[in-house]
């Protein structure tokens, strides 16, 4: 019998008579050898037969593994033995989140080599939530079936060919001037005034705030410096989450000087009096490495608190649809709006680059460049008639130093 190419399979007698097909499926198994069908037959023609079969299946994509592993298994493999070392703490949480929390319940008993681009479509579309939600998810099992391709468990990636939702960026909840108002006016009396007007005058993201100690703002200069944030790390065996504070950011943008005005200043200021004498009160310790916000019961500030009081001020104001993020918007919304430039708003808020804060406020962009030719509709005039066939028609520009 000729040899065949490796790859193709081969036939061959046993010692008891029955014909064995042995044929490689083309993947390889977790620790690292490659994976082989055995099929037996009778005789020589029905297993020249079955290879024949099976390598005219293989050719149309047809997967022959026989391999058990299910997809969550191997996602929790990955995550846990290929990202883990590589990730920054609060990322491996979100992960780790993701996969528990939405994927795994979804597709996780589907065997890996079953899994199709329809279960994730289905998963990913019944999560619900925002496009960045649908992202994080996308990005946990595209990366985590990217490793099992690399590795030869399965052909291809299922996630290729996934419809991603339209983008909402547009529809971004941002308040309103009036409700902007009426927030501010809705904060008089509650225990996190101050905290909540400094998100709403910063752009600072929710863990930001949380763990500012008073030597990260200096009122001389007006500034606050970003270097480390609030995170929930979730235990899943216990089914709860504990806050914890890490000594670093989402990036190394994420780790910056925040610029702040005059009246968040001001207001800094005399809340920083009010602490030091709460401290003095009650026999505190109280120093700049005091946290600017405590809570009622003078520790550090728990987000579910916080977000609690928040929604409370919302309910106030009569302002619906509103979550933290919202007051991060906001500020950059009245950035723009005040025609201040994009990188420096970029800055602020910590994006890794120009182009991430143009991604998600472009259509401020171009709102602002729609009033901005609006203030040059004056030279409508000038193209208020047709040009005579052969002229040129001249639009005349303001000398130096006149109006149009």
């Amino acid at each position: 019998m000729a040899k065949r190419a490796n790859g193709e399979g081969n036939i061959r007698k046993r010692t008891d008579g029955k014909w064995l097909v042995t044929f490689p499926t083309g993947l390889y198994k977790e620790n690292g050898k490659r994976e082989y069908v055995y099929q037996y037959y009778d005789s020589q023609a029905e297993a020249a037969e079955a290879l024949r079969q099976l390598q005219s299946e293989k050719a149309m994509g047809v997967c022959h593994s026989k391999s058990a592993v299910k997809t969550g298994d191997w996602i929790d493999t990955w995550i846990e033995k290929h990202k883990a070392p590589k990730l920054a703490p609060a990322t491996l949480t979100s992960y780790r989140n993701n996969f528990r929390v939405h994927i795994k319940p979804y597709v996780g008993e589907i065997p890996l080599r079953e899994l199709t681009t329809y279960h994730i479509q289905k998963m990913l579309d019944g999560i619900g939530g925002s496009l960045s939600t649908f992202v994080k998810n996308y990005n946990v099992i595209h990366g985590a079936l990217e490793k099992a391709v690399e590795l030869g468990m399965i052909p291809r990636n299922p996630c290729k060919g996934v419809a991603f939702p339209k983008d909402d960026t547009k529809d971004m909840r941002v308040l309103t001037q009036e409700e902007q108002q009426r927030f501010i006016a809705a904060l008089d009396g509650e225990y996190y005034k101050v905290m909540l007007l400094t998100y709403l005058y910063t752009g600072m993201r929710a863990g930001e705030c949380i763990p500012l100690q008073w030597r990260d703002i200096d009122l001389n200069k007006r500034t606050i410096r970003v270097n480390k944030k609030a995170i929930l790390n979730h235990d899943f065996t216990k089914h709860s989450a504990k806050q914890e504070i890490q000594d670093f950011c989402k990036t190394k943008s994420s780790k910056r000087t925040v610029a702040i005005t005059a009246g968040l200043t001001a207001i800094l200021a005399e809340h920083k009096a009010n602490m030091r004498e709460r401290a003095e009160a009650l026999g505190l310790d109280w120093s700049e490495d005091s946290l600017v916000f405590w809570n009622t019961r003078n520790k550090i500030v728990q987000y579910s608190n916080l977000k609690e009081s928040l929604n409370k001020v919302y309910r106030k104001a009569g302002i619906e649809g509103a979550t933290m993020h919202t007051l991060r918007h906001t500020y950059a919304t009245r950035c723009f709006e005040a025609g201040v430039d994009i990188k420096a708003i970029s800055e602020q808020l910590g994006h890794a680059n120009v182009k991430t804060t143009y991604n998600i406020y472009v259509h401020l962009l171009d709102d602002t460049r729609a009033k901005e030719i609006d203030k040059l509709s004056g030279i409508d005039k000038f193209l208020a008639s047709e040009p005579e066939t052969g002229s040129t028609v001249v639009i005349p520009f303001p000398e130096r130093g006149k109006a149009v």
